[in-house]
């Protein structure tokens, strides 16, 4: 029988009381608060203490921020919106199909570039084990000869996503909530609510197909906490990445429409996320939108800015990357400051992938196989943000340009593990995707 890992456990990313607080610690000293004396009281407790540990939880949940915090934390959409300085809309491209084709092959090649690497390695170790292949920077499949050490690979292995050994797109959760946000406008329209989103998870989604926020969400709606309460009560991974994960479907959706793609994101992130949860999904949104029309790289991640509340931690991130940039540094110097800033957040979380897909999309300088490259060898969440850079770099260049040797492999297939859709045609999506931007066009 194959070993299929349960991520939220084995990484401790859980809800029991011990998680929580744990969880918990991390997510409020990101955010301002003082907790080391609380960090001094978790290592004290017996991790089967419920009582104590959720009081702990509770204890830490209620710390007020800083006086003097500076940055915005809104999680409401008045809120957000009110943020933001009015902008004009754009439209989709007259290139759309191949655009459109190009995002979704895109997405499924960078979470494929990805996966070997997902959950263990680090920059370090990815670096040490492409260099002797001579394939560092990654800038396609991640090679696995026969007989090498399987050791040097993350928790899912090398079958089925390595070079040579890949036949048609592997399921994933990344691309699963895409093919899910493609079902989910299709039935209830543009205008769906968060409602919607929810009923789709609990029809289509087993528990153990989605992680850590989603997870904790899940767990929530089952216990039939109130929706409004479902992305926050008992969920300290509230910032981490599975909302931005979920993006790219609105920016596909409003291609070349930024700010439409980021409000049309809120309500899917609202569910399970707060903050610069939110706030990383609207973003991804609106930089996978942009990346349809903009005429670079560059111009593509500032007009992202343009749809992210700017006193955010997560604008800071990316316009801490953008400077690097145009300072003249290189990736490696970049992704090493990257790193110093935070040392101690989760290698999911939403700011720091942030900042390293970021760096992939400028460093990348619009070709394929080099953007999806860097976002899997920043070692990060690999396959999320390889996903993601895929799809910006698809819907940036077109299917046309994106290379066969890349594209070929997946014979246009996907095994999709959501509940009634099953095998679909990357082709088919693209083209039901199509339609829908040609419907909500202006």
């Amino acid at each position: 029988m194959e070993y299929v890992p349960d991520v939220q456990k084995e990484m401790g990313m859980t809800q029991d009381p011990w998680g929580l607080a744990l969880g918990e610690l991390d997510q409020a000293e990101q955010t301002g608060r003082d907790v080391d004396s609380f960090r001094t009281r978790l290592a004290e407790l017996n991790p089967n203490d419920e009582s104590h540990l959720l009081a702990l939880y509770d204890q830490v949940l209620a710390l007020p921020a800083p006086a003097d915090w500076p940055y915005f934390e809104a999680s409401d959409l008045p809120a957000i919106t009110a943020s933001l300085a009015d902008v004009g809309e754009g439209s989709a491209p007259a290139d759309i199909d191949d655009r459109m084709a190009g995002a979704w092959t895109g997405r499924v090649i960078g979470n494929m570039m990805g996966k070997p690497f997902e959950i263990g390695p680090t920059r370090a170790s990815i670096r040490s084990y492409l260099e002797p292949l001579g394939r560092y920077p990654l800038a396609g499949y991640v090679p696995f000869a026969d007989g090498a050490d399987r050791a040097q690979l993350g928790m899912w292995g090398f079958e089925g996503v390595t070079e040579s050994r890949i036949d048609g797109g592997t399921r994933d959760d990344d691309i699963d909530y895409t093919v899910l946000g493609l079902h989910l406008v299709e039935t209830y329209g543009i205008d769906y609510t968060t409602r919607d989103v929810a009923v789709e998870w609990l029809s289509r989604f087993p528990a153990y197909q989605v992680f850590t926020a989603e997870r904790n969400a899940y767990q929530n709606l089952i216990r039939e906490v109130p929706l409004d309460d479902v992305g926050e009560y008992h969920n300290p991974f509230r910032e981490w990445i599975g909302a931005l994960i979920r993006a790219d479907i609105f920016g596909f959706i409003y291609a070349g429409r930024s700010r439409a793609a980021a409000l049309a994101a809120y309500y899917d992130a609202r569910l399970s996320h707060r903050a610069n949860g939110i706030y990383g999904e609207m973003w991804a949104a609106a930089l996978v939108a942009s990346a349809f029309t903009s005429p670079t790289p560059e111009a593509s991640v500032e007009e992202s800015l343009r749809h992210l509340p700017p006193a955010s931690r997560l604008a800071e991130e990316i316009r801490t990357v953008v400077e690097a940039y145009r300072s003249g540094a290189n990736w490696e110097t970049a992704l090493d400051a990257l790193a110093a800033r935070h040392p101690r957040m989760s290698w999911v979380h939403t700011i720091n992938n942030a900042g390293a897909l970021t760096a992939a999309i400028l460093w990348g300088e619009g070709d394929f196989a080099r953007t999806a490259g860097l976002a899997v060898t920043a070692g990060l969440d690999t396959d999320s943000i390889g996903a993601t850079a895929g799809a910006w770099a698809g819907a940036f260049v077109g299917l046309e340009k994106i290379p066969a040797a890349l594209a070929d492999p997946l014979h246009d297939s996907y095994r999709s593990g959501v509940f009634g859709i099953g095998d679909v045609r990357l082709s088919d999506l693209a083209t039901r995707t199509t339609a829908l931007v040609r419907r909500f066009q202006p």
